[in-house]
């Protein structure tokens, strides 16, 4: 029984220990611990081979790094490099002629892209690739869940094959989610900073940090954390702190809040000022009200297939769909759109630090307007649809209860201007609080937060 027993689990573990194995992939960039004159250019092939980078100002590539001996998971990090500067390059035998851009030093203006959850609907992640190449952007970051099997070698070879038109050229912040065990394969695959599993990038006046929600996050971890946002909240260059991570400290989706990430790290954000956590898990786009001044964003819509988003206290705008969000900082103005598959921007978010502020300006905009907000006696909202459809709109209050049904039905195209005067289904005024709109048709459902004061 026991030599059975013993092969049983060879084989189960054995097959789960040997199914990821080289493959042959493009070129891809991530970030080094100097980001402003140092680079890493990544690249996999199915059979080893010599690891030869050529790169230079030019086309004509006046330098080569070459790695001793052969490889499958290739890693070449390019040093002495001159800060905010174009460089071309090419892996040998056979690569495309691509390009890289260090980091400034410092820059009055950049944008980047946050979104996650990639996995498993390869036509609704090419979809979101494809709709990014038509912004600019500086770099992106990715919260997690990259492929649905974490030891499978074609899932990480399709995810490869959708992303390489766009990190080929921008460089590429990873952050590990829960599908990408057992791991190995993604530490085998991507080269970064710090520890690897945890790691901090700057890029001018924005400090970036990447945790991993999959292992302890107290601990080592904790304390890095800590270090490395005092230190930035001390630097009086750095006007921006983000957070990427995969389990998010605040979320309405399938998979909810993660108490367990809030316990561990939000006091650290709000002790440090860091502005905005991006998240990924729930394959949905939720924002949050600023809590205690942090704001939360789930950008779970990468290509994983959706989930629905509900609403909580916290919410100040969701919706399930397929999206990214393209951040812009100017000086010490942020805005953030959040943008789906078509080109459309169904939420925006915007946060001026300017000293004329005494304290952070929010200011918020989505497919849905309403005002007045927060409002006495009558709410506006006016909303549009293209095609005939049928359309429910709804007001919750924060237990979760439907009050008050405004539409329930199918509506023409066309702009809609509906007002809810404050009162429940059977009339009766409703008391001063919060209380949340949602909207519903074939292709969204939205949810946004209203107050109502005075009687």
């Amino acid at each position: 029984m026991n030599i059975i027993f013993k092969s049983c689990l060879l084989f189960m573990f054995g097959h789960q220990l040997f199914s990821f194995g080289p493959f042959n992939s493009k070129s891809y960039l991530t970030a080094t611990a100097s980001p402003t004159n140092s680079i890493t250019i990544n690249w996999n092939t199915e059979i080893p081979e010599s690891t030869i980078v050529a790169y230079g100002l030019t086309t004509s590539l006046s330098d080569t790094m070459r790695l001793s001996g052969m490889r499958n998971y290739h890693h070449v990090t390019l040093t002495d490099l001159t800060p905010a500067i174009d460089y071309y390059y090419r892996v040998f035998p056979d690569g495309d002629l691509k390009t890289f851009t260090t980091f400034p030093v410092y820059t009055d203006s950049f944008r980047f892209i946050a979104f996650g959850d990639t996995r498993s609907d390869s036509v609704a992640h090419q979809a979101v690739i494809n709709e990014m190449l038509d912004n600019d952007f500086d770099f992106l970051m990715h919260s997690g869940d990259f492929i649905a099997d974490g030891n499978s070698t074609n899932d990480w070879r399709t995810f490869f094959n959708i992303e390489d038109t766009v990190i080929q050229n921008k460089q590429f912040f990873p952050t590990i989610g829960n599908h990408e065990s057992p791991y190995w394969p993604y530490d085998t695959l991507f080269a970064l900073p710090d520890s690897e599993d945890y790691y901090s990038v700057r890029y001018a006046n924005a400090f970036f940090v990447n945790l991993n929600t999959q292992m302890w996050m107290w601990g080592d971890q904790r304390t890095w954390l800590e270090d490395e946002l005092y230190v930035a909240y001390n630097d009086t260059s750095i006007d921006w702190i983000f957070v990427n991570l995969h389990r998010p400290p605040y979320s309405s989706g399938n998979h909810g809040s993660q108490l367990d990430v809030r316990s561990a790290w939000c006091s650290l954000f709000e002790a440090y000022g860091v502005d905005v956590v991006f998240a990924g898990h729930d394959h949905d786009y939720e924002r949050t009200i600023p809590v205690n001044e942090v704001v939360y964003i789930v950008t779970g819509g990468g290509g994983a297939p959706l989930y629905d988003v509900g609403f909580s206290w916290f919410t100040a705008y969701a919706e399930k769909t397929h999206h990214f969000c393209l951040a812009e900082i100017v000086d010490k103005t942020l805005l953030i759109k959040a943008i789906k598959p078509n080109g459309s921007v169904f939420d925006t978010l915007s946060i001026n630090k300017h000293p004329d502020f005494k304290e952070k300006l929010y200011i918020e905009h989505s497919e849905i307007s309403y005002s007045p907000n927060p409002f006495v006696h009558n709410l506006t909202i006016r909303f549009t649809i293209s095609d005939e459809e049928n359309v429910c709109l709804k007001i919750y209050d924060c237990g979760g209860r439907c009050i008050n049904t405004i539409l329930d039905g199918v509506q023409n195209a066309g702009n809609y201007a509906v007002s809810w005067s404050g009162i429940d289904q059977l009339q009766n005024p409703v008391g001063s609080g919060v209380y949340f709109l949602i909207y519903e048709d074939v292709n969204r459902k939205i949810i946004q937060k209203v107050v109502k004061i005075g009687n």
